[in-house]
């Protein structure tokens, strides 16, 4: 890796490497600190533990630089935060008028010139919008993201009404190289979260399915990627909202089959996402085993539970206006799993996996890794085929994009194998 950080073997440890963060201070640099949280929760070890991210004077020059212990799998993200407020440990979560100084001061590192979640559109400077991205040496390939040689699908979009929902949104359809209307239907993925599943920068999707078909390691198929409406309908929508899980099955499936050649076997149909997405993924099929008979979950976010101002979520009814941020800590989590251990088996299968970073720094009760191991022990102790694998990363894109692969031709492909950034757990 060229630039920053400054990657070098830890002697007598095989597992961690020694990676260097500097920076060139100018002379109104006060302090400058690595905004980097593993989780996803990019601040929180900033606060609970300040000194191990705050670089250091190197004598009497102009170069500043932390050190630090890192997994030699992992990939990651992260910023530059200068001059910002000085801090003293803390256990408390810290207050929003801190946060954002701390945001505002962020910046990516001008020594790496690899920059990850870069919004073009962005009003601000471009030293402050995005991340700074490392791959460290063995961290797992992703041999399915870049472009080749190979036939290409294509992506069309439609606006979607729907009534039960009584909102619009942006609907991608993809179609592979060669689809044909006469052809036998194709098999069907449904993705949450359509924005960042078809940017080639973030997950290039369509570029995934060009590749795998072209290899033969999955079927020809089409996939239909869901936008957001705009506002918090995302945390309305996705997390285990029946009237959402059945606008996919009366409303978008249906609408999919009248337009496209796709099959209507729910073993050749999957529906996956990540974060909240992998958590709708997985209640979908729970609420519509007759449409969905594969789920892919990256990273869901198994943690959530109904907030405690709404009890209707039992009922199968939704509220419209409920906020969904409205969570109870100290609520018992992975309420979805207890569904799937009060009920039946399924005809499902599963693909999910987690990052070994994905734990809950916050105490609010949103761990990831810990809910998606209990999720997948509820789901093979019901007798469901689960594949299931940890990655050496957090709560971000940068792994997703390569795991997506790997659910993708464990549940769709011909083969079970077991892969780099983990194993295939078979039930």
């Amino acid at each position: 890796m060229k630039g920053t950080p400054l990657i070098e073997p830890l002697p007598g440890n095989d597992k961690d490497m020694l990676v260097t963060f500097l920076w060139r201070a100018t002379a109104d640099t006060r302090n400058v600190s690595v905004r980097w949280d593993a989780n996803g929760n990019y601040l929180v070890l900033n606060f609970s533990r300040p000194d191990d991210y705050r670089l250091t004077r190197l004598g009497e020059t102009d170069v500043w630089y932390k050190t630090l212990p890192v997994d030699k799998r992992k990939r990651f993200m992260y910023q530059l935060i200068v001059n910002g407020p000085f801090l003293r440990p803390s256990e408390d979560f810290p207050d929003e008028n801190t946060m954002l100084l701390f945001a505002a001061a962020a910046q990516v590192d001008p020594l790496n010139p690899h920059h990850w979640l870069v919004n073009s559109l962005s009003p601000d400077v471009p030293a402050h919008v995005g991340f700074s991205a490392v791959e460290m040496p063995d961290a797992p390939s992703q041999p399915w993201v870049a472009p080749r040689n190979v036939r290409k699908g294509k992506i069309d979009k439609y606006q979607f009404k729907s009534a039960l929902l009584k909102n619009e949104r942006e609907v991608a359809i993809y179609t592979p190289a060669g689809y044909s209307r006469d052809a036998k239907p194709y098999g069907l993925i449904v993705l949450f979260d359509e924005k960042p599943y078809i940017d080639e920068n973030i997950i290039p999707t369509p570029t995934i399915l060009d590749n795998l078909i072209a290899e033969n390691r999955i079927p020809r198929m089409v996939a239909v990627f869901i936008d957001n409406p705009p506002g918090d309908a995302r945390d309305r929508e996705l997390p285990c909202n029946p009237r959402f899980a059945d606008f996919l099955n009366f409303e978008l499936v249906p609408w999919a089959r009248r337009l496209f050649n796709v099959t209507t076997d729910p073993k050749q149909t999957a529906v996956g996402g990540s974060s909240y997405g992998g958590l709708a993924a997985a209640y979908a099929g729970f609420r519509h085993p007759e449409t969905f008979g594969n789920i892919l979950s990256q990273s869901g976010a198994f943690w959530w539970t109904p907030p405690r101002s709404d009890d209707s979520y039992v009922a199968g009814t939704y509220d419209e206006a409920l906020h969904l941020r409205d969570f109870d800590p100290s609520a018992e989590p992975n309420w979805l799993a207890k569904q799937f251990i009060m009920n039946p088996r399924l005809p499902l299968r599963f693909y999910m996996d987690a990052g070994r970073d994905e734990i809950d720094l916050t105490r609010l009760g949103r761990d990831i890794l810990a809910s998606s191991r209990h999720m997948r022990d509820v789901l093979l102790a019901k007798g469901y085929e689960v594949h299931y694998q940890e990655f050496i990363g957090g709560h971000d894109y940068l792994s997703w994009r390569g795991t997506l692969a790997d659910g993708l031709i464990m549940l769709m492909g011909n083969t079970t194998e077991t892969h780099e950034q983990g194993t295939t757990a078979k039930h």
